[in-house]
């Protein structure tokens, strides 16, 4: 009986040790999967297809930050408008790239050679500085001109945000919507922002 009982004990043991190891296989597994596939599936920001009036916007890399700065709501465009943004978006995302100067892509390293102001001279920012762009917005459309104005903003030396606006025109050329000119003689310069009712950051020009 003795012996019976000792059995049953080292089998119970036994069950209880390959429960642990089968325990830790799952766990070391899944972790092998979260490491290899999570970070790419969940972590890593793919866009998206935006629809707005019944036109679709695709904010997709590449230029996905500058894409998602579009402010296409609140703005009283109508579908036609839209449309004429929306498929100036990929020209206008590769322009305000190439304006940021921070990491300048191959395919948009021509555009800083058109004859406009750039921010990073304007504000006398070094290579160093990192320039970010936080809303392009105040649409203004016809059927060959899409004037509008870009919000940046940088860190400055008291470790605040520095907001900057300026405005700029493109055109279609050759199925293209390329920049032309300034919209104005000089551009807006310093915005001063606040937070309204809603908690979204407003800015405007410092009269």
């Amino acid at each position: 009986m003795l012996l019976i009982q000792r059995i049953h004990r080292a089998q119970e043991v036994n069950l209880l040790h390959i429960r642990r190891r089968l325990i830790g296989t799952c766990v070391l597994g899944l972790g092998f999967l979260c490491t290899s596939g999570c970070s790419t599936e969940y972590f890593v920001d793919k866009g998206h297809v935006d629809w707005v009036s019944g036109i679709s916007f695709e904010i997709k890399p590449p230029y996905l930050n500058e894409k998602k700065a579009f402010k296409l709501r609140g703005e009283s465009l109508s579908p036609w408008q839209l449309q004429q943004i929306s498929e100036a978006m990929p020209f206008i995302a590769a322009f305000t790239h190439a304006q940021l100067g921070n990491a300048v892509s191959p395919d948009v390293a021509l555009t800083l050679n058109f004859k406009g102001r750039k921010i990073r001279e304007l504000h006398n920012l070094n290579k160093e500085t990192f320039l970010a762009v936080k809303t392009i917005q105040n649409w203004q459309i016809t059927e060959q001109h899409i004037q509008f104005t870009t919000d940046y903003f940088y860190s400055g030396p008291d470790a605040h945000f520095v907001y900057v606006r300026d405005n700029y025109l493109f055109s279609r050329q050759n199925q293209k919507w390329v920049f032309e000119k300034h919209a104005t003689a000089e551009s807006e310069g310093v915005l001063v922002c606040q937070k309204n009712s809603k908690a979204w950051l407003v800015c405007a020009p410092i009269k």
